[in-house]
């Protein structure tokens, strides 16, 4: 069955409550159940406001109850449907739970469809309590709206909907249009940590001049590179907050631009922790919050360098940063974890990628076709914009959230930007947005492999060679 189109189905006499008076457009003229077939429907049942349904004992259980929308015009073009869902006994958490948007014209003809995914949840024991909904743009020609909340894939549990509402989305503010940018000129190798700062900080004022509203510079910016020996990390290593960090702040606020780059940050009770460490700046000049490098080259662990532990997000005046380096980029939870916190633009600082480097032993040649193909992935898959500083200059990218590279450093610019609109979220082709598809589509409870210490392959390569 066509996920945006699916059958009414007959409905059962005894179950169809009478049709509610229209209070205001706000409110449902009526409020139905609604079955795929009768031999998977489940319970269904009202008590008092609340929508109650339980599984008939089938895997296949899947049904619910559907409210139904019918103002003679809509009051604004944009809506926001929320509803809470009251679990217990479920086979799955948020995974058995369903509810979508239809919008019906005037003949009664379907012309969109939005999925409301689950967006707060909270489990204790076998029983949920999760919050579903979704701002929902006002077709052209909509004439009725109809909003279905049921239960599915469940052969036991029951669920209980309530506290639904459907009221106008708050104004727009300010369109949130950034001018994203990579600064990304060598500055020549192996430099001092002095001569490297002032050398980006000249191309944080370059940006600044070009308009760059949020500017990231390449990973441990400072020592360009990782120096080899666990004494010359430790030495090159600086206390975050700090006064060294005061120049990029007065930049930062100079240009009313935003910065995020990495540098070793010393730390622990008597400085003896080193973390790589990326810092975001707001254009205030503030330092908005720190990220420390999860995935640790193996190179850079034995010099001594420690992990992080967690990816935290950052309002940036109104738009959620993530932030991760380089060989974050390996792990496809790096960017999912991030996107799943709200993250609009990941900020990467990164020496390179090696899925991107020629896999002929001593070549090392830098794989253009397959670098951008890493970009794509992280944009696509998790539909946000991925902002790759690196070392080298080339392959400095920004991309967009569709896939599209909207700007590339080939290594002969230093600086490279382009203009965003963080509203701009693409449609999907029948109807609704990228972004809710892809959230609604998501069934946690089966992903519990990801987590996984070990191979999910039947058999290890150890295990093959025994």
């Amino acid at each position: 069955m066509n996920q945006a189109e699916p059958a009414r189905g007959p409905q059962p006499a005894s179950l169809d409550p009478p049709s509610l008076p229209s209070i205001d457009p706000m409110s449902p003229c009526a409020i139905v159940p609604w079955i795929c077939r009768p031999e998977i429907a489940p319970r269904l049942s009202r008590d008092g406001d609340a929508l109650c349904q339980a599984s008939n004992g089938s895997e296949g259980c899947y049904g619910g109850w559907e409210m139904v929308y019918r103002p003679v015009t809509w009051p604004v073009q944009r809506l926001v449907f929320t509803i809470e869902a009251h679990a217990a006994g479920l086979p799955r958490t948020t995974d058995a739970l369903v509810a979508e948007a239809f919008w019906h014209d005037s003949a009664g003809a379907q012309i969109e469809w939005d999925p409301l995914p689950v967006w707060r949840a909270d489990v204790s024991g076998d029983r949920l309590t999760a919050s579903l909904g979704h701002v929902l743009r006002v077709p052209e020609g909509a004439a009725e709206l109809r909003v279905r909340c049921g239960m599915r894939w469940a052969d036991r549990g029951s669920v209980r909907w309530q506290d639904w509402r459907l009221e106008p989305a708050r104004p727009r503010g300010t369109a949130r249009r950034l001018r994203l940018g990579v600064a990304s000129a060598r500055p020549g190798p192996w430099l001092d940590s002095a001569t490297n700062a002032r050398h980006y900080l000249e191309q944080c004022r370059r940006a600044g001049q070009a308009g760059v509203e949020l500017l990231c510079l390449p990973e441990l910016a400072l020592t360009y590179g990782m120096p080899t020996t666990p004494q010359a990390v430790h030495a090159a290593a600086l206390p975050i907050p700090g006064d060294w960090l005061d120049p990029f702040r007065d930049v930062a606020r100079a240009y009313h631009m935003g910065l995020c780059f990495s540098a070793y940050e010393r730390a622990g009770r008597q400085g003896e922790v080193v973390y790589n460490t990326a810092i975001l700046l707001g254009r205030d000049g503030a330092l908005l919050g720190t990220y420390r490098k999860v995935h640790l080259a193996l190179a850079e662990a034995r010099t001594g360098v420690a992990a992080g532990h967690e990816f935290p997000t950052f309002d940036f005046h109104g738009v959620r940063i993530g932030m991760a380096i380089c060989m974050d980029s390996t792990p496809l939870e790096t960017a999912r974890l991030l996107a799943r916190q709200g993250a609009e633009v990941l900020l990467m600082p990164i020496m390179g990628d090696f899925r991107a480097t020629s896999w002929r032993a001593g070549d090392g040649r830098f794989v253009r076709e397959r670098w951008e193909a890493v970009q794509r992935a992280h944009a696509l898959d998790n539909h946000l914009y991925v902002v790759a500083a690196r070392n080298a200059t080339e392959g400095s990218a920004i991309t967009a959230p569709w896939g599209e590279l909207l700007a590339y450093d080939d290594g002969s610019r230093g600086l490279i930007w382009a203009d965003v609109d963080l509203d701009d979220v693409r449609s999907h082709p029948r109807g609704s947005t990228v972004r809710s598809v892809l959230w609604s589509m998501r069934r946690p409870d089966i992903y519990a492999g990801l987590a996984d210490p070990l191979p999910s392959a039947p058999e290890s390569e150890m295990e093959r060679v025994r």
